[in-house]
């Protein structure tokens, strides 16, 4: 019975790396955030000094975030203007390759498709771009929504408001998440990660 727990254990272990590893290919780790929901400043200290000890995080890469911090949404966010050009960019984009993919399936439809695509070539450009266009768009859309990022902000702005503190965490990319998250686990139940 005892083996068949550790083995369980392991199990575990070895999904919750696998996860790590999956999202270790998609996002660069320099573009993760951590936060994590403490009862009181000295305990967000105690926490950071142990985090510092183990890991390479530094000083300059923490945000201690207190009821009435000004500052609160800067701390969270990165400066607007980057968001901005980057929801820009994704859009002109996905844009572009929405538009892309819809001539090169209209020109096949025109070229080698149907008697009715190839005898209507306006009307099958014009059916084919705009969906193109559309879906592009819609999905640069929901990547400029960041749902995720919405769970690290309201975690952070509950805390706050109820008269708790946030430790936010901006790692680099030699760093690991989910070291730094366990590390974090070890002393709170709150944790949330997202990508900046």
């Amino acid at each position: 019975m005892n083996v068949q727990s550790s083995k369980n254990v392991e199990s575990k272990s070895e999904n919750s790396n696998e996860h790590e590893n999956l999202r270790a290919h998609v996002v660069s780790t320099g573009d993760l955030q951590v936060a994590a929901v403490f009862p009181s400043k000295r305990k967000v200290q105690e926490v950071l000094e142990i985090v510092q000890d183990q890991t390479s995080v530094e000083v300059s890469q923490v945000e201690i975030i207190e009821a009435g911090d000004p500052k609160m949404s800067e701390k969270l966010e990165r400066n607007s203007a980057s968001i901005g050009k980057s929801m820009w960019s994704s859009h002109l984009l996905l844009g572009s390759i929405g538009l892309i993919v819809g001539l090169v399936a209209a020109f096949l439809l025109t070229q080698f498709g149907p008697a009715l695509t190839q005898q209507n070539p306006l009307f099958t450009y014009i059916a084919l771009i705009s969906p193109g266009i559309f879906i592009g768009l819609f999905i640069a859309g929901l990547i400029g929504l960041r749902p995720d990022r919405n769970e690290v902000i309201q975690t952070v702005r509950h805390a706050v408001r109820y008269g708790k503190v946030a430790l936010v965490i901006n790692l680099k990319k030699s760093q690991s998440a989910s070291k730094v998250s366990q590390l974090l686990k070890q002393h709170t139940d709150k944790v949330v990660e997202s990508i900046r």
